[in-house]
């Protein structure tokens, strides 16, 4: 599927679908260049005709006509316009808006979004668009309309473009400031007890949002003044069977692991074993970028900050893992390097999360293997500690035990269960999102945040350090920032602290609110169930705060869309590729950081096999016309991957939207 993404409320974001490839060569088009533009010293403020206000990020370079600001990326790659008019409707005024910084413009609206309105806005619009995968473009255009006045923001810029500045995008977008479009607050208010209606209601509203999200299982604790007052469990462990979740069954945790290892680093630094400010280098001498200069300079926080730079590079654990080693997955940082400067806006590195908790765990002398050594440092300074006794990165553990299976859609938006060792490719990277847990364990180590490092009576991690990790470090929106393993939002005038995570095949969310005393477990069987996870976190706001009823309707939307888009998708593909045509990219193939792969064709249909996961495979026309393949079911269900020939040699390529895979195929030897 293409790098198709929502921007709803004006919140856009590049990391909702999977990876776009583009053929080889391919030459992507820069955002058109405006001579007068002035390259901004620092966060410049705007004020349109109308009175609206928003900030230009540092860096970036501005023009502006009247009321019309063209922003472009440091690199030139990436447009941003912002400007008003009053049209006499939405489509009108991004037409308006078009005309006069791209007179030329005439691209086909692929998709339209009538987004419900919210936080004082009138109407809401987002239009997005055609693009050939050979542009490997991202183009998409938001109008909001406030009495008379509609606000539009245009973005053109190639993937990598939008992928590595999406934080300072959404930071200039959601800093529109216009009279009377102001977001609910919640800032004078008192959370209230979840009990009696409250606690029914958000009961009731869970099970219509699990039934209508397909959601098979899940588990929730939310704790209220150090203690669990609500702890419930929905649906199955897999589809197809009785097994029912209870509040002990296992979960992946994904990237809610992240914060404990955050937690384990400040752990270690109240033991002097390591301090925030330690070279990386000085606890782990194997560590190195692509830069020796950058390598030099990241520090024990840096691993964990998402500020370094770093894009993720998620394809290549994902694709090949059977028999990698954490050791191997250092050493792969050595082909990294950053495309942002140190600081300069969020770009998140998974790899880098686990080479900082191995480095940690280093920091206690042992002499094991990386893995091994992470495992116990977490054991002994953290979950032992702690209570939480099911909580493992071991997989033949969790294997004996109550665990819930992993499951990912298939393009019918089915969820199908996967085996678990399609679950593996974490096992490697395991600081950064390994971990199995369930919500009575979670409840544990919410209650120590809330707590602010003491739980029972003890203390386990000092106030200062385990406060470190929630002080601001990178900005993404000027409502959301990413601290130390821990994003820091506020919502709706509070301040909430936390972690998502999704593993191939689970959603989970952990968030805490330490002025209130209220902490949030949810877990979930359903890989990229994150409209649900949103939503429940939204509601249960609403029922803590009494604020406005609108959770249920943004699900209502998010899931509508989502299942729209793919039924547009699925009326273009054939789930049997023509045989004549299949024909010639039949084969092995191999790439660099991604592996094997293989293509297969059988009497029913196609597959394609990368060792550690396969998938069916379909055909499906891209908007120029060529034939690109489509994996059909999970765990990449709607991935694209382009045919392409290189040298007189078929290949087949694959797109994250920051690095390119190319599998060259494999020609057999003659005999």
């Amino acid at each position: 599927m293409k790098l198709t993404c929502v921007l709803t409320a004006a919140l856009l974001t590049t990391a909702c679908a999977t990876p776009q490839p583009v053929p080889t060569g391919a030459a992507p088009t820069t955002a058109p260049v405006t001579p007068a533009a002035t390259k901004l010293e620092s966060d410049t403020p705007l004020k349109s005709l109308s009175g609206a206000t928003a900030t230009a990020p540092k860096g970036w370079y501005l023009s502006q006509r009247q009321s019309t600001f063209v922003l472009e990326d440091p690199d030139r790659e990436l447009m941003l316009v912002l400007t008003e008019n009053n049209a006499a409707e939405g489509q009108k005024a991004i037409a308006a808006a078009w005309k006069e910084v791209q007179p030329g413009f005439a691209r086909k609206v692929e998709n339209e979004l009538k987004v419900p309105a919210k936080d004082g806005w009138d109407e809401i619009l987002q239009l997005r668009y055609e693009v050939p995968s050979a542009e490997s473009r991202f183009v998409v255009a938001l109008a909001r309309r406030k009495a008379a006045i509609w606000y539009v923001a245009l973005i053109d810029g190639t993937l990598a473009a939008v992928d590595r500045r999406t934080a300072q995008a959404m930071t200039t977008i959601n800093s529109l400031k216009v009279a009377g479009a102001e977001e609910e607050s919640y800032a004078q208010k008192k959370a209230q007890p979840l009990t009696g209606e409250r606690a029914e209601k958000f009961t009731a509203f869970l099970e219509n949002a699990l039934k209508a999200a397909q959601v098979p299982g899940a588990a929730i604790a939310v704790l209220q003044d150090g203690k669990t007052v609500y702890e419930k469990a929905f649906g199955v462990r897999e589809v197809g069977k009785p097994g029912a979740v209870t509040p002990a069954t296992l979960f992946m945790i994904g990237s809610t692991t992240k914060s404990l290892t955050s937690l384990l680093m400040a752990r270690l630094v109240d033991e002097k074993k390591l301090t925030w400010d330690t070279p990386l280098v000085s606890l782990m001498p194997s560590f190195a970028l692509a830069d020796a200069e950058v390598t030099k300079k990241v520090l024990v926080k840096h691993t964990v900050c998402a500020c370094t730079g770093l894009p993720r590079q998620d394809l290549e654990f994902l694709f090949e893992y059977a028999n990698v080693t954490p050791e191997q997955r250092v050493a792969s940082m050595r082909t990294m390097k950053p495309t942002t400067g140190f600081g300069e806006t969020f770009q998140y590195s998974n790899t880098l999360v686990s080479t900082g908790g191995y480095a940690a765990a280093l920091a206690l002398g042992e002499k094991k293997q990386l893995g091994p050594m992470y495992d116990n440092a977490m054991q002994t300074r953290i979950l032992g500690p702690l209570g939480m006794t099911s909580t493992t990165f071991d997989f033949k553990k969790v294997a004996q035990k109550e665990h819930a299976t992993s499951h990912a859609r298939n393009l019918e938006r089915t969820y199908l269960p996967m085996p678990m060792s399609y679950e593996q490719n974490v096992e490697a990277v395991r600081p950064a999102g390994g971990a199995w847990s369930n919500v009575r364990d979670m409840a544990r180590y919410v209650a120590l945040e809330l707590g602010n490092g003491t739980l029972d009576g003890k203390v386990l991690v000092s106030d200062e350090n385990i406060k470190a990790r929630r002080q601001p470090r990178v900005k993404i929106t000027d409502k959301v920032h990413y601290g130390l393993g821990l994003f820091l939002e506020n919502d709706h005038g509070v301040q909430v602290f936390g972690h998502g995570g999704n593993n191939m095949g689970f959603t989970s969310d952990l968030f805490f609110l330490p002025e209130h005393g209220v902490g949030v477990v949810l877990l979930t069987n359903a890989g990229n169930a994150n409209a649900f996870r949103q939503a429940v976190k939204a509601r249960l706001m609403e029922l803590l705060f009494d604020g406005k009823e609108e959770a249920q309707q943004q699900l209502d939307f998010a899931l509508e869309q989502t299942n729209v888009q793919y039924k547009k998708l699925l009326e273009k593909v054939r789930k049997t590729p023509d045989a004549a045509w299949l024909a010639k990219w039949v084969g092995r193939y191999e790439a660099e950081g991604l592996g094997a792969a293989e293509i297969t064709q059988t009497q029913d249909g196609a597959t394609f096999d990368a060792g550690e996961w396969k998938s069916a495979l379909g055909q499906q026309p891209d908007t120029d016309g060529t034939q690109q393949l489509v994996l059909l079911s999970p765990p990449f269900a709607g991935l694209d991957i382009i045919p392409s020939e290189s040298e007189g040699r078929p290949v087949l390529i694959i797109q994250a939207p920051q690095q390119t895979y190319t599998f060259k195929k494999v020609v057999a030897p003659r005999r």
